[in-house]
């Protein structure tokens, strides 16, 4: 579930010339983005989150994705510095369910449908509906605003995390 969120969350915000690819999971179709590199990054993090819940013994874990915008400032008269500024953020929350019985496996691979369906649907709502804040293309690069999915570790708090990478965008 976690890499079919991220990836449709990718595929409505990177703006570059992609190619779209249809991918199946439980009873849902969604679109994702056909980029090595791409998948690469969300099965990376997907394994990073996995091995991050397993480890701690959690059930509960978050992925953040941020979009940023590159911009370049002028400092003093010939200097200039480029900031990376967050234009949008998501803070995905994935509780995981061990089921004991094939009745339970039924009965949650049902709510997991359900419920991958409705958050599907409100990420495209939101994308959709949410585009004032994007700020303009204003370079030929593939990809205009850099992402990234970060894992927050477990010592962290949530708010301690975004911090980190709101300070310093190279952190994974």
């Amino acid at each position: 579930m976690s890499m079919t969120i991220l990836h449709t969350i990718l595929f409505y915000r990177i703006f570059g010339n992609i190619k779209p690819r249809e991918v199946d999971l439980l009873d849902i179709t969604y679109s994702a983005i056909d980029d090595p590199e791409i998948e690469k990054v969300v099965d990376e993090k997907v394994e990073q989150f996995i091995r991050n819940l397993e480890t701690h013994g959690n059930q509960k874990g978050q992925i953040s994705v941020t979009f940023h915008e590159k911009r370049t400032t002028r400092n003093a008269w010939f200097s200039r510095s480029e900031e990376d500024i967050c234009w949008e953020q998501w803070a995905v929350t994935i509780t995981t369910v061990i089921c004991h019985t094939e009745r339970d496996k039924l009965r949650i691979r049902k709510d997991m449908d359900r419920q991958l369906s409705t958050c599907l649907f409100n990420i495209i709502r939101y994308v959709n509906d949410k585009k004032d804040h994007i700020p303009p293309i204003t370079t030929l690069e593939a990809n205009p605003f850099p992402y990234q999915i970060a894992i927050p570790p477990t010592n962290d708090s949530w708010g301690s995390m975004l911090r980190k990478i709101l300070t310093d965008p190279s952190q994974p």
